[in-house]
C-alpha cells in the first residue's frame, strides 16, 4: 500500500580502496618485506575500518526503516530525506514551550497494526441515552448507578484491542480553543466537560481538572495492558466543531502539544499521559472548499509531528450516488490514504447501506486500499435508525468479510451499552431484557468463533423504490409493528418518534 523510501546510495557502497590510501609502489625500487608488510597491514586496517562502519551504517537505518508494530503498536516508520534527520524544534505556544512540525516536504509512513481488531468508543453513556425501543428518545429513564463506568473497567474485560476517547466536539474557527465532552459516570469525580480557552494555563475548575486527572490514571492503566487509547474529534453533526483557513496546521500542533508528544504547557489528562493517537469523526461539511484542505492539512501535519502515532477517519456507509464518497470526509480519506492507520466505515444509523439491504464494504475497498474497520452499535437503542447485527447477522457480515485483506477488525458504539450490566434490547423482549454481552460476542466471532446462523450473504442492494417509511420509537420499532403510521416526515410522527425507512414487503 505504502510507498517506502529508498536509501541514498550515491557511492555503491565500498568497492575498493579510498583514493587516499596508499597503494604499494612499483618499478625497480626494491621494498624491504618488513615496509612491504608494514604497508599491507596499514591498507588492510584501513579497509576493515571502512567496512565496519558502512555495516554498522547500514544496520541503524535498516532497524529505522524496518520498525513496524502488530495488533496497534505505535513504533515508527521514518522517512529517508537526502541523509537529513527532522529534530522537532521549540516554539511558543501562548508564551509556553511546544513543538513544532517537522518540513512539510517530508512523507512518512504510518506504523502497521494487524487485523482482528476491536475497537470499543467511550466517554457518552450510551448505556444510558434515554431511547426506548417502543417509546423512541426521552422515553427511558436510568439510574446513576446505570451509567458507563470508570475507563479502567472495560480495558479490564481484555476485549478491546483500542478505545477510543469520544468526543473532543468543539474546536476550530481560529480560537486555538476546544471542549471534550464527556457525558455522566457511574462514579463521581470523573470525567465531565474539559474547556482549553487557548490561553496556554489550566482555567478548569479545581474538580474538573482532578476529574481528568483520574481519568489520565485509567488511561496509562489501561496502556499498560496493551490497550491503545485514541481520542475522537467531532461527533455527530450537531456539536459544533468547524474549520477555517489556518486551523488544519494550528489544531495539529496545539493536539500534538497537549495529548501526544508534544510538551505543552497544559496537559488535560495529567503530565506524562500520552495518547494513542487521534482519529476525525466528522460528521457534517458545511464549506468543502475550506473544510477539506484544512483536514487534509491536519491529518498530514499530526502524521509529520507523530510518526508513530494512530491517525483514522470515520466516514459514513452511505456514497453519495454522482460523487461515489462519503460528502464530508471522502477527499479527506482520498488525499490522506498514506498518512492515516485505517478508515471506520459506520454501518449503524445507515439503512440503505447496512446488512442486510445494501451492506457496501467492496465499494468502499475500491476507495481505500487500506485497513477498513466495520463500524457496528452496541446495541438497537444507539441504532436507532437501523443497522445493529444480533449475532446471526453479525454471524453473516463476518463471513463475508472475514478473509478479506482489508477486513481490520469491528469497532463497537459504545462499550457501556455493549457490556454488563447493559441490558440487551429488542423488539419482543423490551420488558424484560437479559444483560447484553455484545462486546463479547464480537470478539468471538473475530477469534473464530460462531456466534449465530441463519443469515444469507449480502445479495445486491435494495434499491430504494422497495423502501416504505413509518412513524416509530426506533428502527427496530418501527419495522416490526405494521400498524404505525406511515410518513414522509419526522413532523407526522409522535412527539418522541422519528419518521424511519423499512422494506415494504415487510408488512
Amino acid at each position: 500500500m505504502h510507498e517506502f523510501p529508498t536509501l541514498d546510495r550515491q557511492s555503491g557502497g565500498v568497492s575498493g580502496l579510498d583514493p587516499k590510501l596508499p597503494t604499494p609502489t612499483t618499478g625497480t625500487v626494491p621494498q624491504s618485506s618488513a615496509a612491504r608488510r608494514k604497508t599491507l597491514l596499514i591498507v588492510a586496517a584501513l579497509i576493515f575500518i571502512i567496512a565496519g562502519a558502512s555495516a554498522l551504517t547500514a544496520h541503524f537505518v535498516l532497524r529505522q526503516k524496518d520498525s513496524v508494530s502488530g495488533n496497534g503498536s505505535s513504533a515508527t516508520n521514518l522517512p529517508d530525506l537526502g541523509h537529513s534527520t527532522i529534530v522537532p524544534t521549540s516554539t511558543s505556544l501562548s508564551s509556553e514551550t511546544s513543538t513544532t512540525a517537522p518540513s512539510p516536504t517530508a512523507t512518512v509512513n504510518p506504523p502497521i497494526i494487524s487485523r482482528g481488531q476491536l475497537i470499543g468508543y467511550y466517554g457518552q453513556n450510551a448505556v444510558a441515552n434515554g431511547v426506548a425501543i417502543i417509546g423512541g428518545i426521552n422515553s427511558r429513564t436510568s439510574t446513576w448507578s446505570d451509567y458507563q463506568h470508570p475507563l479502567v473497567y472495560y480495558c479490564n474485560t481484555g476485549l478491546y484491542n483500542t478505545i477510543n476517547l469520544a468526543f473532543l466536539d468543539i474546536f476550530g474557527g481560529g480560537r486555538n480553543s476546544f471542549t471534550i465532552t464527556f457525558a455522566g459516570f457511574s462514579e463521581s469525580n470523573y470525567g465531565g466537560v474539559y474547556v482549553y480557552q487557548g490561553n496556554g494555563r489550566e482555567t478548569n475548575p479545581a474538580d474538573i481538572v482532578r476529574n481528568y486527572i483520574a481519568l489520565g490514571r485509567d488511561i496509562k492503566e489501561c496502556q499498560a495492558q496493551g490497550v491503545k487509547i485514541v481520542l475522537s474529534l467531532g461527533g455527530d453533526k450537531t456539536s459544533p466543531y468547524l474549520f477555517i483557513p489556518g486551523d488544519g496546521a494550528k489544531y495539529a500542533q496545539l493536539f500534538y502539544d497537549m495529548f501526544l508528544e508534544g510538551k505543552g504547557p497544559v496537559r488535560p489528562f495529567g503530565p506524562g499521559v500520552v495518547l494513542d493517537g487521534i482519529e476525525l469523526d466528522i460528521e457534517k461539511n458545511t464549506a468543502p472548499s475550506i473544510w477539506n484542505p484544512e483536514m487534509i492539512s491536519l491529518v498530514k501535519n499530526l502524521r509529520r509531528l507523530s510518526p508513530g502515532t494512530l491517525l483514522a477517519i470515520v466516514p459514513q456507509c452511505f456514497l453519495n450516488g454522482e460523487s461515489n464518497k462519503d460528502l464530508n470526509v471522502g477527499d479527506v480519506i482520498a488525499d490522506t490514504a498514506d498518512y492515516i492507520n485505517y478508515i471506520i466505515v459506520q454501518y449503524y444509523n445507515n439503512p440503505t447501506c447496512s446488512y442486510p439491504f445494501g451492506f457496501n464494504f467492496n465499494s468502499w475497498k475500491t476507495l481505500y486500499k487500506g485497513l477498513i474497520i466495520v463500524g457496528l452499535a452496541g446495541d438497537w437503542t444507539s441504532a436507532i435508525s437501523g443497522g445493529f447485527l444480533p449475532p446471526g447477522q453479525l454471524q453473516a457480515v463476518y463471513d463475508m468479510v472475514s478473509q478479506d485483506p482489508q477486513f481490520g477488525g469491528f469497532s463497537i458504539y459504545d462499550v457501556s451499552s455493549s457490556n454488563p450490566p447493559a441490558l440487551s434490547w429488542n423488539a419482543t423482549n423490551y420488558k424484560n431484557p437479559p444483560t447484553s454481552e455484545y462486546s463479547k460476542t464480537v470478539k468471538n466471532v473475530l477469534s473464530g468463533h460462531i456466534v449465530g446462523s441463519g443469515f444469507p450473504p449480502q445479495g445486491p442492494a435494495v434499491p430504494e423504490t422497495l423502501f416504505a417509511h413509518r412513524c416509530g420509537g426506533t428502527w427496530i420499532g418501527a419495522d416490526s409493528n405494521c400498524t404505525n403510521r406511515p410518513c414522509t416526515t419526522k413532523a407526522q410522527c409522535g412527539v418522541n418518534q422519528e419518521c424511519f425507512m423499512y422494506l415494504q414487503k415487510t408488512c
